[in-house]
């Protein structure tokens, strides 16, 4: 099994080219930076060594695959396809394919395929958070596609985005970043709110990719039960998949550090190469006033309920 990370973040940081970005919305540009500490625009290095030498290898793989052809179109192509916002476009598209999504399903299709070429493992584990994505990939013709929609109390992912740390050069965010990658905001109120409602979207999103795709195919895991018994949650996975994952549920379970390999995108944690499981402290007691907490639980509280959450 190899975990690739937000994996599709992986284009926008200039690893097919930077003239393939021409036309992107530069606040989705990423910093070329892998887990493992090499770059990802690996065609613009000074020397070899500075690059990624696993993604170097997929983009050779991927080429041989396409032979070149359409993988400039790419980021256009997950830009049409794979947004929240796209998801009426793709419940046209499973009436009639259209020319522009076979061309985004061969590419992805063969994108995948070298991955599992290089890493040489059969799964491959993409921690993209958006749910919409995963709808797109399962109507990709071979991609064999599970699901886990996994699940955080609301006001820990609020308590992390106030918290959210500066920039670091070297951690893969966006390039505009201050205080927050994904807002450029003044206050954590602003912060609260935004987040908030990402949340509640987010997670309804997900819920309709699961209803999309059937309860054979997906699952949900809460992260706070994940942290709690890695080994529990990833019994439950490997029974989803069909795989066997006691030897990742032992060093899981471990509580010692644990490579990040080579991820795309994340969180500063897995940025730093090392992956340390800890329970939640449930640090949004702290973080959040009592004011943030009690509006947090009266716009959210209707559908943590769904997933379990107490006030």
């Amino acid at each position: 099994m190899e975990s690739v990370g937000e994996v599709n973040k992986l284009v926008r940081t200039g690893w097919i080219s930077r003239e393939s970005l021409r036309g992107i919305d530069q606040k989705g540009l990423r910093r070329p930076i892998c887990t493992c500490g090499k770059r990802l625009d690996v065609l613009y290095v000074d020397t070899p060594d500075e690059a990624c030498p696993f993604w170097s290898s997929v983009r050779r793989e991927w080429i041989e695959r396409t032979n070149g052809d359409g993988i400039e179109s790419y980021p256009k192509l997950q830009s049409d396809f794979e947004p929240q916002r796209r998801w009426p476009r793709l419940l046209y598209e499973k009436g009639r394919r259209s020319a522009s999504f076979q061309s985004y399903a061969g590419l992805t299709r063969a994108f995948f395929e070298s991955v599992r070429a290089v890493s040489g493992k059969s799964v491959i584990v993409d921690c993209s958070k958006i749910s919409v994505r995963a709808f797109a990939l399962s109507m990709v013709p071979g991609i064999d596609l599970y699901v886990v929609h996994l699940v955080r109390d609301g006001r820990g992912v609020i308590a992390s985005h106030i918290r959210s740390f500066r920039e670091d050069p070297r951690a893969g965010v966006r390039r505009d970043h201050k205080d927050r990658p994904m807002f450029d905001v003044r206050s954590s109120r602003v912060v609260h709110l935004v987040s908030l409602l990402r949340w509640i979207v987010g997670n309804l999103l997900s819920e309709w990719v699961c209803i999309q795709l059937g309860p054979e195919r997906t699952m949900r895991l809460r992260y706070e039960d994940f942290v709690a018994d890695p080994k529990g949650a990833l019994d439950n996975i490997g029974s989803l998949i069909e795989l066997d994952l006691t030897e990742v549920a032992d060093a899981a379970s471990s509580g010692k550090p644990m490579q990040a390999g080579h991820n795309v995108g994340g969180n500063k944690t897995k940025k730093s190469g090392v992956i340390t499981l800890r329970p939640d402290a449930q640090e949004w007691r702290t973080v959040l006033s009592p004011t943030e907490q009690r509006l947090s639980w009266v716009l959210m509280g209707w559908l943590m309920r769904r997933y379990g959450y107490k006030r």
